[in-house]
């Protein structure tokens, strides 16, 4: 069992209720209920958009660029909307856990109202940011 420290202000394993690990799961599958009908709508799109409508049947080179553009585009998006449900899913599977709510680097807690406003999150607000500024990469949004 982790222990508070003084000198980290980090405080324990999480102390979450059972009343906010559900509003925690409820949130959770609202998420992922949301961003599965987003990628379905992408996929219809997708479909009815295709690549040789978009550039037409003799592109030009821009018609081309343009084409190929919203088609990096879509697969983008369906990309994060699948990273995104995978991280969903896992924190559904550590929401089981009576250590969910545990930094992944301190083992202190990230709290509640972080967990809210985010409810992935695997590291508190001190060594999320510490992970950021270690492991800097522009395509993935911060805190």
């Amino acid at each position: 069992m982790k222990t508070s420290t003084m000198a980290t202000g980090k405080t324990g394993t999480a102390s979450m209720t059972a009343q906010q690990r559900r509003q925690l799961e409820s949130r959770l599958r609202a998420q992922r209920a949301g961003l599965l009908s987003a990628a379905h709508d992408e996929l219809l799109r997708g479909e009815e958009q295709q690549y040789a409508s978009i550039a037409g049947e003799v592109p030009d080179v821009g018609d081309q660029a343009t084409a190929t553009a919203l088609t990096d585009f879509d697969n983008e998006i369906a990309r994060r909307h699948d990273e995104t449900i995978r991280d969903i899913d896992a924190a559904l599977l550590r929401l089981a856990s009576p250590d969910f709510g545990s930094c992944l680097d301190c083992g202190g807690e990230i709290g509640f109202e972080r967990l809210m406003a985010f409810p992935t999150a695997t590291r508190c607000i001190t060594c999320q940011s510490q992970h950021e500024k270690t492991y800097v990469t522009l395509a993935t949004p911060t805190m």
